[in-house]
């Protein structure tokens, strides 16, 4: 028996959490949605209530939660899950959505993951691990990186900007120094790897995860570099679409069984099982899956393209995860509609060295955010704005992303890219090829 969820406590402050207010909001059990500490425009949608406070701070949260006794607790981001978040929580009694803190090395350390996808047979590219700046770049300059190309990771959590994939040594020594010496990268690691570039196109997978059972959830294409023609640095994501036909119903069974269904026996055998969101960044080339990476959570800005198609009310689905009782229950439903997102970025994004970006900007949004129906064909969600003056600012590296929603691709990318074109601020950035 499925337990009614009344009341829901979500971790988190951006366009992931704003997308998920909105859908929980749908929910006809849930009564209220406190957000901690949530944002401006997520405290305008229905049910919802944001705390201020520090979402990295665990006693905070688990102290917070005791007061609101939530029947539900969903973790957005990945942070507090790499401090044990969701171990604090569970300890004081609460369901929680998100893996513990052993679990969610899948995605704090890119070094664990490849060493766990090498042990389980999940296929992977080939890897180095380096220990010190000096091994990483003696094997740069042994590696004949024009011809081969090189991937750059940082071992830690970096917001997608520990990543750098290139065929220029100077850009690959200038990572390498960046990522482990340089004091002014945000991006610090001890330890970094690197691997061989693979071929193909890629995609984010979603499964939802009760320790033992995974249902998957959807598939959305990312723009992950800056500029258009996939071009310049990456970032953590500039856009998207759910594809329709692609992967192949051949290769989406592939997924299941070689990638997810490894990874959460895997894990139940290493005595970490894996329970929450199962996101797997996937390169495939005809038939051939390759796992890029791992993320522990719904994907941002990949959540704000694959829940508007989400027919089905989530939260019985989240709230039977949590609680290990996934097992007989159908994966949900997708509309037949199209879905495209495209992220708008402050001036300077995405910087790792130095403070460059253009803050404190006014955006044209009105004062007051307008209500977004289930059946809108046009969303609005808002990671890095806030109020100031009665007026919309931004205030972080990505400001706020609009999901369009058509009958076909192209009508998604027109009802997106009509709402960006009414959305201005100086310094403004936003890919222009986003669904083509």
């Amino acid at each position: 028996m499925t337990q009614i969820v009344k009341t829901i406590l979500l971790i988190g402050s951006g366009g992931r959490e704003h997308a998920l207010s909105w859908k929980m909001a749908q929910s006809d059990s849930v009564e209220r949605i406190d957000v901690i500490p949530g944002n401006e425009a997520i405290a305008c949608v229905d049910k919802v209530s944001c705390f201020p406070g520090d979402f990295m701070d665990v006693s905070f949260i688990v102290e917070t939660a005791k007061k609101l006794k939530p029947d539900l607790v969903v973790v957005g981001p990945e942070q507090p899950l790499s401090v044990g978040i969701a171990d604090a929580l569970e300890q004081a009694g609460f369901a929680v959505l998100g893996p513990d803190k052993n679990a969610a090395r899948l995605e704090n350390s890119k070094i664990f993951a490849k060493e766990f996808m090498l042990k389980f047979g999940i296929s992977t590219a080939d890897f180095k691990i380096y220990d010190t700046y000096d091994d990483a770049v003696t094997a740069i300059k042994n590696r004949d990186v024009e011809k081969e190309g090189v991937v750059i990771k940082a071992d830690g959590l970096a917001s997608g900007k520990g990543v750098v994939v290139t065929h220029d040594p100077d850009e690959a020594l200038k990572a390498i120094y960046d990522f482990m010496v340089n004091p002014e990268c945000i991006v610090k690691c001890d330890r970094l790897l690197m691997e061989d570039i693979v071929k193909g196109k890629e995609v984010s997978a979603f499964a939802i995860c009760d320790g033992e059972v995974f249902l998957p959830i959807g598939y959305v294409y990312d723009y992950k570099r800056l500029r258009d023609g996939d071009n310049g640095p990456n970032t953590g994501g500039m856009g998207g679409y759910v594809p329709k036909e692609w992967p192949s119903p051949g290769v989406r069974q592939f997924i299941n069984e070689n990638v997810f269904q490894r990874t959460i026996e895997g894990m139940l055998t290493r005595g970490t099982p894996f329970k929450g969101i199962l996101f797997a960044g996937l390169m495939i080339d005809g038939e051939d899956v390759n796992v890029l990476e791992y993320n522990t959570r719904f994907g941002d800005p990949e959540t704000q393209a694959l829940l508007p198609l989400i027919q089905d009310d989530i939260v019985p689905l989240l709230s039977r995860a949590a609680r290990g009782t996934l097992h007989g229950v159908e994966t949900p439903s997708i509309s037949k509609k199209e879905s495209v997102h495209i992220i708008m970025t402050s001036e300077g994004y995405p910087e790792i060295i130095g403070n460059s970006m253009r803050l404190g900007t006014k955006i044209n949004l009105p004062e007051k955010l307008p209500d977004q129906k289930a059946d809108d064909d046009t969303l609005l969600f808002v990671a890095g704005a806030k109020k100031q003056d009665k007026c919309w600012v931004n205030s972080g590296g990505r400001v706020l992303g609009v999901t369009g929603l058509g009958e076909t691709r192209e009508e998604a990318r027109k009802q997106a890219y009509k709402a960006i074109e009414d959305i201005r601020f100086e310094g403004a950035y936003w890919r222009k090829d986003i669904g083509e």
